[in-house]
């Protein structure tokens, strides 16, 4: 069975700048420990995304601060880069309760975007895709909004209004 994919498309006339997203990669989650918020991220991305657990799993738990964007608002952007993968997609994880993701940045989140992006995706496209999300999570009220909505459909809603 083909999955379908919701869009965001990030440029009118570039295919390049558009992000693949699967409804169950929108999930809440209680967990409060950084490695198995980890694993849950690892999970959905070989559930949804056809990334091996083992390769994500591994990438993630070896971030640093160069893979996350910190938003003024207190969300967290995480960006990875995978060999299996053709398309650029987005997983958003809202916690019960801040955790730190990595505490030696002394910066808590509750709420987790992950962009996964092809290992040969040119770095331009892949700069663009990192600037345009940030500007998107760094809107006045997003946070706030995020944290109202019920349904994944409802967070794509919000990230794809002007």
């Amino acid at each position: 069975m083909k999955k379908t994919f919701l869009e965001i498309e990030l440029a009118n006339n570039n295919s390049d700048l558009k992000l693949l997203i699967s409804k169950k990669s929108f999930a809440d989650t209680s967990e409060k420990i950084t490695n198995q918020l980890l694993k849950k991220i690892a999970k959905i991305s070989e559930k949804e995304y056809g990334v091996s657990f083992k390769d994500c799993y591994s990438k993630l738990s070896k971030i640093t601060s160069k893979d996350l964007i910190f938003i003024e608002n207190g969300i967290v952007l995480i960006n990875q880069t995978f060999e299996k993968i053709t398309n650029n997609f987005l997983m958003f994880l809202r916690l019960n309760k801040p955790i730190y993701l990595k505490k030696e940045l002394k910066i808590k989140t509750d709420v987790i975007f992950t962009i996964l992006t092809p290992k040969n995706i040119n770095t331009s496209v892949k700069l663009q895709i990192l600037s345009k999300i940030s500007r998107i999570l760094n809107r006045n009220n997003i946070k706030k909004k995020i944290a109202g909505v019920k349904k994944a459909e409802d967070v794509l809603a919000l990230l794809i209004s002007v």
